[in-house]
């Protein structure tokens, strides 16, 4: 599935794997003065180059090297010539992917090598200029970009909601509120997020997912202290772990963040 909509001088591309109709889950790759932003996942890279194909996109940039964002690469180098940039640390994990746990390859596909060059400090267009801005946690390599003057900043993966309930066991909650206060600091007036899609009030949701977490954490170190265990500080926070936890075979769970949470303490 590929549907477009266009903002102002910004297109949104809504990518998703369908089953009977219906996206599986879906993400958001981004089109602004020839400058594609993110590039979906392999299930959806067809769609991506036809859709691309006669339009204005000149080359792509990729926020991080998981198979949501860079799985249209490897087709978009190949059928349409496109240049791709990634984060310098993404290079060699997109040059050789691992096999994905059986539950990715389902949602996304399984990604296939592609040569991209690393990303600079910066990346130019014809109107605009977007300072790369490494932002680890969701990932080691994972990077923003932020135009200084119209106050966009592209999340990638960093922000994703207000109330994310929910963690990888790869993912660094540390580093990720780091990166967090780091955009924050920016003071961007439009947040431009692969799943929130564009996030108006940017400072203030940002704010407001820092505190929510913050928020937990002092919960959970209450509940802590009172004796009960970590599957019951899990359940009276965040209630019962749901489908997507069991698919995942715990990688994706909200015990997991609830343990990082509480290891933010120590």
């Amino acid at each position: 599935m590929l549907e477009a909509r266009t903002a102002g001088p910004i297109t949104r591309l809504y990518l998703a794997r369908t089953a009977f109709g219906r996206p599986l889950y879906t993400v958001n790759a981004y089109l602004v003065d020839g400058l594609l932003i993110d590039a979906g996942c392999p299930a959806t890279a067809s769609e991506l180059v036809a859709w691309c194909r006669g339009r204005d996109v000149r080359r792509v940039v990729n926020t991080h090297h998981h198979e949501d964002h860079a799985g249209g690469d490897r087709a978009l180098q190949r059928v349409l010539g496109l240049p791709i940039a990634a984060p310098a640390k993404a290079v060699s994990l997109l040059a050789r992917p691992r096999r994905l746990p059986l539950y990715r390859r389902i949602v996304w596909g399984q990604p296939r090598g592609v040569a991209v060059e690393p990303l600079g400090e910066r990346v130019d267009t014809a109107r605009y200029c977007f300072q790369v801005i490494p932002t680890p946690g969701h990932c080691p390599d994972h990077v923003c970009l932020f135009e200084r003057e119209q106050g966009w900043l592209f999340g990638g993966d960093l922000f994703v909601h207000e109330r994310v309930r929910y963690l990888r066991s790869d993912e660094d909650l540390g580093e990720i509120l780091g990166s967090l206060r780091l955009a924050l600091a920016l003071r961007p007036r439009l947040l431009i997020c692969s799943h929130a899609g564009f996030v108006e009030d940017a400072c203030g949701a940002i704010a407001r997912k820092i505190a929510y977490w913050e928020d937990l954490a002092e919960r959970a170190r209450t509940l802590r202290r009172q004796g009960f265990s970590l599957p019951e500080v899990t359940g009276r926070l965040l209630g019962s772990e749901d489908l997507m936890t069991r698919l995942s075979r715990g990688h994706f769970s909200k015990a997991n963040l609830v343990r990082a949470l509480l290891e933010q303490e120590r």
